[in-house]
């Protein structure tokens, strides 16, 4: 599958000089003290929910050669700068500090289905490193997990499929997800989903998702098939 990619950002000595707007002078007082290519990258860092080397070379490649400047002004604006370079994904968090304002604003939360489906995933990469091929999952492997976190009230066949695609739709939103172009059946797992959601955040949601259904769970790990793992 090919993806469209930004042209790789090879810094120069231009570039370290170069400003984007009159008066722009990082000599100055009041001037920007990033050159152009980084208040890129951290423009598309902020306007993304995160960047990876694949989808935004450009900024990337800012990012890793300016990563302390924009790490430091990530943290004026309370917020922490998380580079995974085995991955090749960037992305922001809030600081955690109590008396931190909150910068970042809270997404609507996900509907069961969706976060059943983000915690098998994540759980589907558990089983491989950044070196591996793509991750697939197939639009008939996700009726078939979410088929077993059926309700009594869920109604006919059509409504549950419904729900399936609600789901991928929510999760494809995200861009943990992405449909092959070429086989509108076949998903290819964002690798960004492993360092996004990290061992602690992964326990929390292990536990939602035994408490959804333990029925569905023993199942799977009495056939080895997608086991609930452990995390430390």
């Amino acid at each position: 599958m090919s993806e469209p990619v930004e042209t790789a950002y090879t810094p120069s000595e231009d570039d370290v000089n170069e400003h984007d707007f009159d008066g722009d002078d990082s000599t100055e007082s009041g001037g920007s003290r990033l050159p152009a290519a980084a208040r890129r990258a951290l423009a598309t860092l902020l306007t993304n929910r995160f960047i990876t080397r694949s989808r935004h070379r450009s900024a990337w490649d800012a990012l890793l050669t300016y990563e302390l400047e924009i790490r430091e002004r990530l943290m004026d604006q309370y917020m922490i700068l998380v580079v995974d370079r085995d991955y090749e994904v960037a992305f922001k968090r809030q600081d955690p500090a109590e008396d931190a304002p909150k910068m970042l604003r809270r997404d609507k939360p996900l509907t069961r289905d969706a976060s059943l489906l983000l915690i098998h995933l994540r759980k589907e990469h558990a089983y491989s490193d950044a070196a591996d091929d793509s991750v697939m999952i197939t639009r008939v492997q996700v009726s078939e997990f979410l088929r077993p976190f059926r309700e009594d009230g869920d109604g006919d066949e059509a409504r549950f499929e419904r729900r399936v695609e609600a789901a991928i739709r929510a999760v494809a939103e995200l861009k943990l997800m992405t449909p092959d172009p070429d086989a509108d059946y076949l998903y290819v797992i964002s690798p960004a989903i492993v360092p996004l959601i990290g061992a602690d955040e992964m326990m929390r949601m292990e536990r939602y998702f035994i408490q959804a259904n333990p029925a569905a769970v023993v199942s799977e790990a009495s056939t080895g098939d997608g086991a609930v793992e452990e995390l430390a």
